[in-house]
């Protein structure tokens, strides 16, 4: 059942990746991986790839305790799931010698 929840997950991620276009669409009033001020088609490809294996990824890896209890949890998981790692890698990348902001120096 845990890979049911994983889809889940996915699906979360790509509504919330949908939510993200349309308010940098708006942003760039067009196209927003179009150069000049966008990434490229290509770039712009890969991190929605990304976001959409770390969301899967993660879901996954909570499916396996009694957090993720239903599909509504785990699609929320998902869609919440690339910023909450983003959280947690960038409070990682402070623990270490000469890491960001909280790092020594």
């Amino acid at each position: 059942m845990s890979w049911q929840y994983a889809v889940w997950g996915l699906v979360g991620s790509a509504a919330n990746s949908g939510v993200v276009f349309l308010e940098a669409s708006r942003r760039a009033k067009g196209w927003p991986w179009v150069r000049p001020h966008g990434p490229g088609g290509g770039v712009y490809l890969v991190s929605i790839l990304i976001q959409l294996a770390v969301a899967t990824a993660t879901t996954a890896a909570l499916a396996t305790t009694l957090i993720v209890s239903s599909g509504m949890v785990a699609f929320g998981v998902g869609a919440g799931a690339p910023v909450v790692v983003k959280k947690l890698a960038a409070y990682a990348e402070s623990l270490l010698p000469g890491g960001g902001a909280g790092g020594s120096k």
